[in-house]
């Protein structure tokens, strides 16, 4: 490619110009619009002004975008044509920059969790949080996501753990059953299960083998049909969608369940799980205040569900 534009300038040749990204700019607003004076008010600019970019444009592509009437302006059929190229283009500009460029007014906070904490009891937390300090932005990644360098903040969770004396404990978790409110209003019975699929997720240490083994002789039933998925989440939209039953962590899952529209299941009671939800600060990025604030609203929420 160098190589094609060397030898298109040795040859005398000029590569085509792009029109003034000003200009650019002043065209999208008054397509918008369909109107020089509403453009103008957007851009901070006069209505005169609006029209003089726009025939600056015009003259340099030697067409006419808009026909001109005395109340508004309508787009030509070129004009028409080139809208979407300049809006997509604009688009693709702004949002790069504000991700590689972030403006310094807005303090930006890197956390990372697992997708069911990221989908579930997280959101209604950072939106919260982020109401509370206007300026910050939290950039929520999960685990599995490529990303450049350390995080500002990572929620893990460790099947060893077993005391809440970690510095940055969060929430143990208990397991529960879960299924459409009207599939839970009929299980009056550990035995009523049996009319449904039951889902366990491959990751956790506690399934439907070790609740059920408190009621002898349904563990051990040929009616009994389990299946594993991957995730509490797939695990709870299988639910939502079906005439199923999941068994899911609390209170990790609790908001996703809601948000379904789920409900947990009294007549089966929770059975406590292993290990603890945990949050951690790394150390090599400094001591901001904003990352400690968001470090200690996260455990006085978790102290609340």
């Amino acid at each position: 490619m160098a190589e094609s534009v060397s030898s298109a300038y040795a040859l005398g040749m000029q590569p085509h110009r792009i029109p003034s990204l000003n200009w650019l700019r002043v065209f999208d607003a008054a397509a918008r619009h369909q109107s020089f004076a509403s453009a103008g008010r957007e851009l901070n600019m006069s209505a005169a002004a609006v029209s003089q970019q726009i025939l600056a444009l015009e003259t340099y592509l030697k067409k006419p975008l808009f026909l001109r009437s005395a109340n508004k302006v309508r787009l030509t059929l070129e004009g028409n044509e080139f809208l979407p190229t300049i809006q997509v283009s604009l688009r693709a500009i702004e949002a790069k920059s504000a991700s590689l460029f972030p403006r310094r007014d807005v303090e930006r906070v890197s956390l990372v969790a697992s997708q069911l904490m990221a989908m579930s009891w997280l959101p209604r937390r950072l939106t919260a949080f982020e109401k509370k300090h206007p300026s910050v932005r939290v950039d929520l990644i999960t685990e599995d996501s490529q990303r450049n360098g350390e995080p500002d903040l990572a929620i893990r969770f460790d099947y060893v753990m077993t005391t809440r004396e970690h510095p940055g404990w969060l929430m143990g978790i208990s397991h529960v059953v879960v299924g459409q409110p009207q599939d839970v209003e009929r299980i009056t019975t550990a035995e009523a299960v049996m009319d449904y699929k039951l889902l366990d997720v491959r990751s956790h240490a506690v399934g439907w083998n070790t609740l059920l083994s408190r009621y002898p002789g349904i563990s051990d039933t040929s009616a009994l049909t389990v299946e594993s998925v991957d995730t509490t989440p797939l695990a709870l939209m299988m639910v939502k969608e079906g005439s199923a039953l999941a068994l899911v962590p609390w209170p990790a899952a609790q908001n996703l369940v809601e948000a379904l529209g789920l409900t947990v299941c009294n007549t089966l009671p929770a059975i406590p799980g292993l290990g603890n939800y945990y949050i951690e600060q790394f150390s090599g990025h400094g001591v901001r205040p904003v990352i400690r604030s968001l470090f200690n609203e996260l455990r006085r929420s978790s102290q609340k569900s």
